[in-house]
């Protein structure tokens, strides 16, 4: 592609992604419409205004993965598409999702209000890493880009909208309020390494399965290698599938 066809493509990309969420912004602002979303986990209303997950493989695996009494740890929920699909049809499923963006866990917060799925769903107001602190968390103008990191948040043509500070809590520390999960799903834009570091006692006593989303794109750490080796080190295997990784104990 040519460095016109590429500026033309990108500026293009640009002003679709910003309309996109300026609507679905406000239509989560003035709750204007919920419409279902169809999933390969169970059915669900929400404030988005596309289906993006109804094909998603990584939530169909993970949903015939996990029984039907099973404790999930969503991190990285944005607006809580996995955890409602998860826990619509699940009445004894119990998700734990966690969400650091201020705006997008309101969201979140306003579909699982929409779906009466507070029972089933909590939510916790912070991020995951390897320590416990507080950290300056970047807001991408593309809200799923949005990271502990700026060179995330900042990928394609997105540029960063605030720096707010968020706490962070490790898995292990969540862990002792909440209890251990049967599984994770670890959707962090690359830090899943520092996710999973701060989860060493959690993999090493009740080995749940990991369901993680790499994300090296646009970036320069080789998130994958470093996601290696930390598995390694508490003895998981790793199945790549095309878009996630699937990680049991060994």
């Amino acid at each position: 592609m040519g460095r016109i066809s590429t500026w033309a493509f990108q500026r293009v990309r640009w002003l679709a992604y910003r309309s996109y969420y300026r609507l679905v912004e406000a239509n989560y602002a003035r709750r204007w419409l919920a419409t279902e979303k169809r999933t390969p986990a169970g059915r669900f209303r929400s404030y988005d205004l596309l289906n993006r997950h109804g094909g998603d493989e990584m939530l169909a695996e993970l949903h015939d993965h996990c029984g039907p009494e099973a404790v999930i740890y969503d991190i990285g929920a944005n607006v809580g598409v996995y955890a409602l699909a998860l826990a619509a049809d699940s009445p004894d499923r119990q998700l734990l999702t966690i969400e650091p963006a201020p705006r997008t866990r309101a969201q979140l917060e306003t579909n699982v209000d929409c779906n009466a799925l507070g029972d089933r769903i909590e939510v916790v107001e912070c991020g995951v890493g390897d320590v416990d602190a507080t950290r300056p968390f970047f807001v991408s103008t593309y809200a799923e880009l949005s990271g502990f990191d700026r060179e995330s948040a900042t990928r394609w043509e997105a540029s960063l909208a605030e720096v707010v500070d968020v706490p962070v809590r490790c898995v292990d520390t969540l862990v002792e309020s909440h209890g251990p999960p049967d599984a994770l799903k670890i959707d962090v834009e690359g830090a899943s390494p520092a996710v999973l570091r701060g989860a060493r006692e959690t993999l090493d006593t009740h080995r749940p399965t990991l369901f993680i989303e790499v994300h090296e794109e646009g970036l320069s750490a080789d998130t994958g290698d470093e996601v290696r080796e930390v598995l390694a080190a508490v003895d998981y295997t790793i199945a790549e599938r095309d878009d996630y990784w699937r990680c049991e104990p060994a």
